[in-house]
């Protein structure tokens, strides 16, 4: 972390939104994570829940650093693929009391921090344990130690194997829309597959999405649909499209 420049930016905004700064930053200068952290949110202090390190620098990237920044207003509701514990979804839900957020999570080592998380906002938010990929049925996931590099995609740090169900992310996406009420954000982080995700989609399509954030900075050249895109912290892709409502 301290090699990004990006971090040290987002530190005077740490010391006003954890409740016990300090504390924070000594646990990960000793490479630890706190079990939870209590921090400061446009509804009030919100309890976050850690699984290990890693989940406490997700913290930061996304309640400090703001890598998926979003006003209070108007309201959305957040499809979060690849929601791990919950951390974006627990931002995005706290920037108001009418945002919601549907979470999609196959790695079972999170699920149950995620669902913790998720609790105090249990009215606004679900979950699904499942992977979305471009076809369905039972596939092999890799699953991380830490969780957080958990992938359908085999790697070094992604090597455990566990059978999990996948769904379509189209037809997802084509649900959540065609039941919302207020406009759509889809953020992906899915470990690379990201680009795969974003082409099996007609954009155009789905006029009620009004955002796609990505992780990585590959997906903005693959939408044909009208957007203006920005990127975050160097490798946070966000899109936001032009011809909603038309």
């Amino acid at each position: 972390m301290l090699g990004n420049p990006f971090n040290w930016l987002a530190v005077p905004r740490a010391l006003l939104t954890i409740s016990s700064p300090l504390k924070f930053f000594s646990a990960l200068a000793r490479g630890q994570a706190l079990p939870e952290i209590i921090v400061r949110t446009p509804v009030g202090k919100i309890q976050v829940s850690l699984r290990n390190l890693e989940s406490a620098k997700t913290f930061f990237s996304v309640f400090c650093r703001r890598d998926y920044a979003t006003p209070k207003s108007p309201a959305v509701l957040l499809m979060d693929v690849g929601a791990n514990i919950g951390i974006t979804s627990l931002y995005f839900v706290s920037r108001n009391r009418a945002n919601r957020a549907i979470c999609f999570e196959p790695d079972h080592g999170n699920v149950d921090v995620l669902v913790r998380n998720l609790r105090q906002f249990a009215d606004r938010t679900e979950v699904h344990v499942c992977a979305l990929a471009t076809s369905a049925g039972t596939t092999t996931f890799y699953r991380a130690e830490d969780g957080k590099y958990s992938s359908l995609i085999q790697s070094e740090r992604a090597c455990l194997p566990d059978p999990v169900e996948c769904r379509v992310f189209a037809d997802a996406l084509r649900g959540i829309v065609s039941d919302a009420t207020i406009p759509v954000v889809v953020k992906l982080d899915v470990e690379g597959l990201e680009p795969d995700l974003v082409r099996s989609v007609e954009w155009e399509k789905f006029t009620r999405v009004h955002r796609l954030v990505c992780e990585g900075t590959e997906c903005g050249r693959l939408i044909s649909r009208p957007h203006r895109r920005q990127v975050r912290s160097g490798y946070v892709e966000d899109m936001s499209f032009e011809d909603v409502g038309r």
